[in-house]
């Protein structure tokens, strides 16, 4: 018998998805709009008229500048914390099999009270 997938489950599993998604298309569209005031704006001061290629060309110039350095942000935070784990929880092997041979202790001593 098949089970057929429950949608709220769907939403309960991607929800923090979705709420990311629709922040990042509200920011952006938020950013879209107010770069379009500002662009106008700055048109209008110097007596020209609006151009949708240039405001266009200024607004993905300025949105993949920021997501770059977002990356390279993030990247960079990832690589340090990945660096600092391996430096601040430094196991050697040797740290790993008294700990294996601790736990095969302890399952052998179980069993034999079972």
């Amino acid at each position: 018998m098949s089970r057929r997938p429950n949608s709220g489950s769907n939403l309960r599993r991607w929800g923090a998805v979705y709420v990311l998604v629709v922040l990042f298309v509200g920011s952006w569209i938020g950013q879209f709009f107010t770069s379009m005031a500002e662009f106008a704006d700055t048109q209008a001061q110097h007596g020209q008229p609006f151009e949708w290629g240039a405001f266009l060309y200024q607004f993905f110039s300025a949105t993949f500048e920021n997501w770059q350095s977002e990356w390279l942000q993030v990247v960079f935070q990832a690589m340090l914390l990945m660096g600092a784990k391996h430096w601040l929880f430094q196991v050697d092997s040797e740290d790993l099999e008294r700990i294996e041979d601790k736990l095969d202790d302890l399952l052998h001593q179980r069993r034999t009270f079972e």
